[in-house]
């Protein structure tokens, strides 16, 4: 199974995110919580965040000359990854955009937005497990917010 990873750099360091380690991630899992109204779990011993709701989770977290990295598993799951760079970017965070790492998709731009704004129908398709490495449903997924 592959890795999706995302990459962002901060100016002369991590923007309003705590300098050490462990405190950045707690504080990203806060707001990562507060953005998207899920239940974000913080598995320190492994340097994780874990998002039971949406079967995933980010960990691999590198905190490198201002730049902040992590992985998921591949397919990168449209609702967590679009809420990631969300609250990444207003944390001070540019997002990288060489072409190997996780760039947001204008069509998933709609799912900046808390969990339970979104349709039962889209949450229900958010909520399926990738299947052979893909997400098939997501091609289901509304186009227009609900």
């Amino acid at each position: 199974m592959g890795v999706i990873v995302g990459t962002w750099h901060f100016g002369e360091a991590p923007g309003d995110l705590p300098g050490d380690e462990s405190s950045a991630i707690a504080t990203i899992a806060r707001r990562l919580e507060a953005a998207t109204g899920l239940r974000v779990e913080n598995q320190q011993e492994y340097r994780a965040l874990r998002i039971p709701p949406l079967r995933d989770e980010l960990f691999g977290w590198a905190f490198i000359d201002h730049t902040v990295t992590v992985h998921s598993f591949i397919p990168a799951h449209p609702y967590l990854w679009e809420n990631l760079d969300a609250v990444m970017t207003a944390a001070g965070g540019r997002r990288d955009t060489e072409a190997h790492l996780w760039q947001p998709n204008p069509a998933h731009a709609r799912l900046r937005t808390r969990w339970d704004t979104l349709s039962p129908h889209d949450r229900f398709l958010l909520r399926m497990p990738s299947l052979l490495g893909g997400r098939p449903f997501d091609r289901l997924l509304s186009e227009t917010a609900s």
